[in-house]
């Protein structure tokens, strides 16, 4: 996993590495110190990607804001964490859509709890499944997912663009992905709770208007379970 640490106190940045990998549970890291939003800016036009940037919010020539709507464009999943000792900022930064706000000077329970959500939002976003058809095997990326749909030893797995027939079992399938936001609309359906507009009587409708089944068995832990991704977030 690439971290980028954009401040411009060394201390900051001794301070974010030390937590970072003491937090990281032996987890590879690999943390670049960049000390000015113009530098980050510069090191992502040259083709550099990280997955998590701790960014200061006032800096010299551009604030770490205006540098993340920039780095936006580039790479929205990008995870940003803004740093800030006054958080009067906290407001302006909802625009960029940041993971969180943290406030100097950085306690390490504080940084702890918001570095576990980040790394909770980095595997969710990179996990794959392996899926076996015959002689074929395809990797997806879980949160490609829309929904599956089964029947004794015989899954499709659905996705924006395309379907994957596979071996296995909807209760098999449930365990693995209700970590990643799944829910269990029927006997034969799961569900990702990104793509769910809306539910009916009936089915579960997708933001693309995808109808799944919804029975009557499953209907209310499946709103219950909505109603929780709903209030809580998924990260």
């Amino acid at each position: 996993m690439k971290i980028c640490i954009c401040d411009d106190d060394k201390l900051i940045h001794e301070t974010l590495k030390t937590y970072c990998y003491k937090i990281s549970n032996n987890m590879q890291l690999e943390i670049q110190n960049v000390f000015s939003a113009e530098e980050l800016i510069h090191t992502y036009e040259q083709n550099v990607r990280f997955d998590i940037i701790f960014l200061d919010i006032e800096m010299a020539t551009i604030s770490g804001i205006e540098a993340a709507e920039q780095i936006r464009k580039i790479s929205p999943n990008v995870i940003i964490i803004f740093i800030s000792s006054h958080p009067r900022y906290v407001f302006d930064t909802f625009k960029v859509e940041p993971l969180h706000f943290l406030v100097k000077p950085l306690s390490e329970q504080d940084f702890s709890s918001v570095f576990q959500r980040a790394l909770y939002k980095y595997k969710t976003l990179n996990s794959t499944i392996t899926l076996k058809w015959q002689s074929e095997r395809y990797v997806i990326k879980i949160n490609k997912i829309k929904y599956i749909e089964g029947y004794k030893r015989h899954i499709t797995v659905y996705t924006n663009t395309e379907a994957f027939e596979a071996i296995g079992k909807i209760p098999d399938m449930q365990k693995i992905l209700e970590p990643y936001g799944f829910i269990r609309t029927h006997q034969g359906f799961l569900v990702n709770m990104d793509y769910i507009k809306r539910f009916d009587i009936n089915d579960v409708i997708l933001f693309d208007n995808t109808k799944v089944m919804l029975s009557v068995r499953k209907r209310t832990a499946a709103l219950k379970k909505f109603d929780e991704f709903l209030l809580n977030g998924k990260w």
